[in-house]
This record gives C-alpha cells, sequence and structure tokens, in this order.
C-alpha cells in the first residue's frame, strides 16, 4: 500500500509539473538537465581571445582554473575542443587520480596508437605515431588528476612534444598543490602560458544564464535570448537566487529547477504561475562554498 501511494503522489507530482510545462509554452524543465553548448555564458570575450591566442601561438600549457567548483570550467574545456575539432586532434581527458601508466595509456587509446606495457614504452609509441601526423593533438585535462610527481611528469613530456599543445583545468588549490610535489612541481607552474581563473556570474550573466536555458525549452533560437520575458520568475526573485548563490552558476541552475517545480505545485493549487521572492526564499540552497573550501583541506 505504501508503494502505491508514493507512486500515486509521484504521478500527480509529474502532472502538475507538465501542465505547468505547457502553461509556460516549455517543451522540458530545462533546468534539470546538463547545460548544451549553447547555453553556456561564455567569461569576457577578451579572455577567450586570450586563450585562442596562445593556443596559436602555444608556448606553454593553458590553465582555467577557480576557487569555486560548479562555475563551467569542464563546460568550457569542451567548448574549446569542439571549437578545434577541425583544427587538431582533440583529445579529454577527464578521469580522476589516476597513475602514470594510465594517463598515458588513455592518451594512446584516444590517438588509437594502443598502449605498451609500461609508461616509458607507451610514451614512446605515442611519439613515434605523433611525429607521422599531420595534425597536431590538442590535449585537455580536466580536473588535472596530477597527483604525484610521476603523473605530472607525463604531461610534462606530452607538452614537449612539438605536435602537441595541452589545456588544463581545475581548482585553484588543486594548482597551487603541484608547487608542493617539489622541484617538479614548481618548474612545471613556471611553464603555464596562461591562467584564466574563472569567477562566479555577474546578475546580468545570471539573467543571461536563465534565459539562455529558457531558449532551448521554448523552442528559441539562442540568438534571440535577450529578447525573452523572465517568466515565470521575477526579476525579484533572480535577485534572490543569485544573491543566496553567490553567482555560482551550479547552484543557480539547482535552485531554479526547485523552484520550477514548487511553481508547479502552486500553480496546480492556487492557479498562479508566477515566481516571486517571497517564493524564491523559501527554498534551501546548496553552499557556493562547500566544493572549495573542501578542496583547500
Amino acid at each position: 500500500m505504501a508503494m502505491d501511494r508514493i507512486q500515486s503522489i509521484a504521478e500527480s507530482t509529474e502532472s502538475e509539473l507538465e501542465r505547468y510545462l505547457e502553461h509556460l509554452g516549455w517543451a522540458s524543465n530545462p533546468f534539470a538537465r546538463q547545460a548544451s553548448m549553447d547555453e553556456y555564458v561564455l567569461p569576457s570575450e577578451n579572455s577567450v581571445a586570450d586563450i585562442a591566442n596562445h593556443i596559436r601561438d602555444y608556448t606553454g600549457p593553458v590553465l582555467i582554473h577557480s576557487q569555486y567548483s560548479g562555475v563551467g570550467k569542464t563546460t568550457l574545456l569542451q567548448m574549446l575542443l569542439e571549437s578545434y575539432a577541425d583544427e587538431f586532434t582533440t583529445v579529454g581527458i577527464g578521469e580522476h587520480n589516476v597513475t602514470a601508466y594510465e594517463l598515458i595509456a588513455i592518451v594512446a587509446d584516444e590517438l588509437d596508437v594502443g598502449k605498451s606495457s609500461s609508461t616509458k614504452l607507451t610514451e614512446r609509441k605515442v611519439a613515434n605515431a605523433l611525429e607521422e601526423r599531420d595534425q597536431e593533438v590538442l590535449l585537455g585535462v580536466d580536473e588535472f588528476g596530477l597527483n604525484n610527481s610521476d603523473t605530472l611528469h607525463v604531461i610534462q613530456f606530452l607538452n614537449d612534444l612539438d605536435s602537441v599543445r595541452v589545456i588544463m583545468t581545475g581548482m585553484t588549490s588543486q594548482w597551487d598543490a603541484i608547487g608542493g610535489l617539489g622541484s617538479d612541481g614548481r618548474a612545471f607552474q613556471r611553464r603555464v602560458s596562461y591562467e584564466l581563473e574563472l569567477e562566479p556570474l555577474t546578475r546580468d550573466q545570471a539573467e543571461e544564464l536563465y534565459k539562455r536555458r529558457v531558449a532551448t525549452a521554448a523552442d528559441v533560437d539562442h540568438g534571440e535570448w535577450a529578447s525573452l520575458p523572465m517568466e515565470p520568475l521575477t526579476e525579484g526573485a533572480l535577485d534572490v537566487v543569485y544573491e543566496r548563490s553567490d553567482g555560482v552558476p551550479a547552484v543557480i541552475i539547482a535552485a531554479v529547477c526547485d523552484l520550477i517545480g514548487l511553481g508547479a505545485y502552486r500553480y496546480a493549487e492556487v492557479d498562479d504561475a508566477t515566481i516571486t521572492d517571497e517564493i524564491a526564499k523559501k527554498i534551501e540552497y546548496a553552499d557556493p562554498h562547500a566544493d572549495s573550501d573542501q578542496a583547500s583541506e
């Protein structure tokens, strides 16, 4: 009987959400999933141009880092790899805490080279294979995974190959900790040619994030996002979300997702679709500093 009641409540909640989304003219709740590339809010144009310049005129790794988790480092890396897919052979590494051998083996597999029985032999296979290729490699290392000097040496080895260019992302605290690996770590830090530290969104960028997501749900061209209304959120509701999230995109998205669910319930109860600042104050918000505090410990 308990399972029947739970199922009944779940079905009722889903039905309320469907009616609410239909009223809004949205195909789905756009805040209940990962962002698409069209929905991503880029940092400043100057920062993106600087990254492009350093990839083109490569003198060392490009670093994208932040004190905050959830500000879009991984998405920006994915966008860069996608943008350069025609110009480079792009390789993305997202595995964390890998060994040196696992790291070079992933690269070898991604390049269809095939790994050998040791780190050094696999490095040699990768280097020999790249000498025979016309296209250079753009290597993206997400959240570093450089947990010891051996894995750091693999990235150094790849970076030293003429045909490889490296972009790395991670927490600022992780990057600072690499210096604690000794002289090798500090030397690697000095070889980074460009650093971009991603900050939380401004209030205007938070509105852009919201409207870009709405554009997807409403089937509006993303180039027209600025013309979309704020509904069902009021400006005051977004103000509350922005303040409580400290501008961290992941926290904003989670909060608005909860508000859409609350809005659906309220619409079913009182026939009012609007999400006000008072409603926005009633939900719980994730701690925007939790991940960064943990990473610094």
